[in-house]
């Protein structure tokens, strides 16, 4: 997923981007608890160059109507952070609703420090997709 961040206090958006893999212990255990483990990268201006990210994505589109990404990173600061976004799925805005992610990025005492908007392109859905593993 790709879009802007922006350090709370200031009106600079700068780029973020962070691409994952994701697995599920098992696909039954998937299908209950609608939760599978992340890890990949994220680059976010001025915060993470390449940093490593690992996080849980809780995918329950259709019961709960939430798609919700949690990432913890070590930014360039050395200092740890999360993102955390929800995707609130609309039926009737469904392209929108699945596409984007509204997120607020947190420093390690849990303190907001930016906002983001990110957004999926349908196009990386075959790769998203094909990325999924059972462990």
């Amino acid at each position: 997923m790709q879009g802007t961040w922006r350090k709370n206090g200031t009106s600079d958006d700068k780029p973020i981007v962070f691409s994952v893999t994701a697995r599920a212990a098992s696909l039954w255990n998937h299908l209950f608890d609608k939760r599978t483990k992340l890890d990949g990268t994220i680059n976010a201006e001025g915060l993470a160059t390449n940093a490593s990210v690992t996080g849980e994505l809780t995918l329950d589109p259709l019961g709960k109507r939430i798609i919700r990404y949690d990432l913890e990173f070590v930014a360039d600061d050395k200092r740890n952070y999360r993102l955390r976004g929800q995707k609130d799925v609309r039926f009737l805005d469904l392209k929108h609703s699945m596409t984007t992610l509204p997120a607020t990025i947190y420093d390690d005492r849990e303190t907001p420090i930016g906002s983001s908007m990110l957004t999926f392109d349908k196009r990386d859905l075959p790769s998203f997709l094909a990325s999924w593993r059972l462990a």
